[in-house]
């Protein structure tokens, strides 16, 4: 399986073939596809080791996880930063291990690295913890935080993590079932554009052009 990012210029040409063999038996084994670590890894760090998060010159999250204290990771965020590729990869494989064999799509993967506490919950649950409050969960997150109300919902981050997948590669991360739901909630929205406000109705067939070419390209 050809994985994708993986020509990414952020992963060293001389251990991409280390790297491809070893994200593929951490998948395996994991039971999840190989591309949805692949593009959890893209989103979260754009696939550089040394990436890092840091607000108020204070680090909050690294590596290519962006693995945070809260992660429960030994010596995150900043232990990550003496990490390369390949050690870090280690680090991804003990991080999901508890979730081994629960993961059943992108979406349930992202949820694990972003914020586990959540996995189960409906899209009315509200990210917050004990100890995180939703109102901190939302700064340090502002573009999950789509609507800006100071608080991230499951349904934000659902669309969040839509988002920020690439179209060209939605079809591979994301199970067709669901690729289909939300080109049909759109084709929806289309159609009410239609109905109340004819007005509009050539950039609605405009949208429309562009669901058929998602299908067809």
């Amino acid at each position: 399986m050809q994985l994708i990012h993986i020509d990414h210029p952020n992963i060293p040409a001389a251990i991409r073939n280390a790297f491809v063999q070893k994200v593929t038996a951490i998948a395996s084994w994991l039971q999840i596809d190989p591309n949805w670590l692949m593009q959890v890894m893209y989103a979260e760090s754009r696939l550089k080791a040394s990436a890092q998060n840091r607000q108020g010159g204070r680090l909050i999250a690294a590596g290519l996880l962006q693995w945070t204290k809260a992660s429960g990771v030994p010596g995150a965020p900043a232990s990550m930063l003496s990490l390369n590729h390949l050690q870090q990869l280690d680090k991804v494989r003990e991080y999901f291990a508890p979730y081994r064999g629960r993961m059943y799509s992108y979406f349930d993967v992202y949820l694990v690295t972003f914020f586990p506490a959540g996995v189960g919950k409906g899209d009315d649950y509200v990210f917050s913890t004990k100890n995180l409050s939703a109102a901190l969960i939302a700064k340090q997150n502002p573009a999950v935080n789509i609507n800006k109300d100071g608080r991230i919902t499951m349904k934000e981050f659902k669309q969040y993590v839509w988002n920020s997948t690439p179209e060209g590669v939605r079809g591979l991360v994301f199970k067709a079932q669901q690729v289909i739901e939300d080109v049909k909630e759109e084709a929806k929205q289309i159609i009410t554009v239609i109905s109340n406000e004819p007005g509009k109705a050539a950039a609605a067939v405009a949208g429309i052009g562009t669901i058929l070419a998602f299908f067809f390209s």
